[in-house]
This record gives C-alpha cells, sequence and structure tokens, in this order.
C-alpha cells in the first residue's frame, strides 16, 4: 500500500485582511425601516458600511444602524487596511411596512 501524497499550504497571515457580516442576511425583508448591520474583521480595519466609517475594535466587530428607504437598499460594506489592501460585500435588503 502507498502512502498517500499529502500537500502542505502556508498559513494565512494572521493579520490578512477578512471581512465578515453576521446580519442583516443578503436578499432579506424586514417591515422595519432600519437594521443593524453587524459584522467583523481585523482589530483595527476601516469599515465604510454606506459610507459611515467605523473602526473595528479589539474583539473583531463592528456594528451600526442603516436607514432603510421602502423597497430594495443596498448596502456597501468595505473593509481596509493599514497596507491599503481592501475587501468588500454587497448586501440588498428591501424594506417591506
Amino acid at each position: 500500500m502507498q502512502p498517500t501524497p499529502t500537500s502542505i499550504s502556508a498559513p494565512e497571515p494572521s493579520d490578512a485582511l477578512w471581512l465578515q457580516v453576521l446580519s442583516p442576511p443578503d436578499e432579506a425583508v424586514v417591515d422595519t425601516s432600519q437594521v443593524d448591520v453587524i459584522g467583523s474583521s481585523l482589530p483595527g480595519a476601516v469599515v465604510s458600511v454606506n459610507e459611515e466609517i467605523l473602526i473595528v475594535g479589539s474583539d473583531q466587530q463592528f456594528k451600526t444602524t442603516v436607514f432603510l428607504d421602502e423597497g430594495p437598499n443596498v448596502i456597501e460594506i468595505i473593509a481596509s487596511d493599514d497596507s491599503g489592501n481592501e475587501t468588500s460585500l454587497i448586501l440588498t435588503v428591501t424594506y417591506e411596512p
């Protein structure tokens, strides 16, 4: 029996920029005129949510409230770091009163 080949990959650096949105889910339909955008990223990263600027805390969390217009709303979330790296997500949340 021949040994199974294994591949070794270098671990990603712990300071690599990343972005995760915990709430709201993409394509959510809500019946309130505002929604909390909650997510996480690299501590110290600058996050903008529809142009509101936030700094990610040491707990890797960020949170802000976005006011919605009736119908579909686009929420753009961009994270950037000191090195100029950038990553983004776009969510659509529909407000149906």
